[in-house]
């Protein structure tokens, strides 16, 4: 199974799961910036019969019930991946913690035996015993921190896309329910994002779901941005 996540779901990528923020289709989505804490359950549910113990301590010390109600990512979703490549996007080389969520990758791919593409990762495990291939707890620790807390995106919310086949300049695309919660009553709008000022033509998608918009702008960080949208 192929499974991407931090890869925005209408790009061309050959996966038989798409996970992100914003629906599409059948995708899978959790908030903007709990992609530690999602990954972080991946992580946990994969290898924690595989792994030393004193990171399994660290699993049983994770609040999942927290992580599960506030990343929006539930057990029903973790139940449809299977072993197989993750396809790692941008969103994920932009996060803040991104330090931590390569830790949850390297446990992942030498224990949980996945694949990890997109991102590059140091090797921490290498097996102590070349003739079972076994991962002894001789071997160089890896240091988890804990899970940051998830930070709240209320109000008008925009995904920074780089992709201009997604998105054109002058688009703001979105779903149904996202021309609602902004209470957008023309094709037209301002867009205020980062302290710029773009005039957009709204592009409504009925396969886009939620109540984020995407519009195409190149950002340093984490692509979602909280945004002031005008009528024009």
């Amino acid at each position: 199974m192929k499974i991407s996540i931090g890869n925005l779901p209408l790009k061309d990528i050959n996966a038989d799961i798409f996970m992100h923020p914003i629906k599409y289709k059948d995708s899978i989505v959790y908030e903007p910036m709990s992609e530690e804490a999602v990954i972080g359950l991946i992580t946990k549910h994969f290898t924690y019969d595989k792994v030393p113990e004193y990171i399994k301590d660290y699993f049983d010390e994770m609040d999942d019930g927290y992580l599960f109600s506030e990343s929006n990512f539930d057990e029903f979703d973790l139940e449809k991946l299977e072993v197989g490549e993750l396809i790692v996007g941008r969103d994920i080389l932009l996060h803040p913690r991104v330090d931590n969520i390569k830790k949850f990758l390297i446990i992942l791919r030498d224990f949980g035996g996945f694949k990890i593409t997109g991102i590059d990762l140091p090797n921490y495990f290498t097996p102590t015993d070349p003739i079972l291939d076994e991962i002894l707890e001789t071997e160089k620790r890896i240091y988890l921190e804990e899970i940051a807390e998830l930070e709240s995106f209320d109000g008008s919310v925009v995904y920074t896309c780089i992709d201009p086949i997604v998105v054109k300049s002058n688009e703001l695309l979105c779903s149904y329910q996202f021309v609602v919660a902004n209470k957008i009553k023309s094709d037209n709008v301002k867009v205020i994002c980062c302290k710029e000022e773009e005039d957009k033509v709204i592009k409504k998608d009925i396969n886009i779901k939620g109540t984020f918009g995407i519009i195409l702008k190149r950002v340093d960080d984490y692509p979602f941005k909280k945004v002031e949208i005008r009528n024009l």
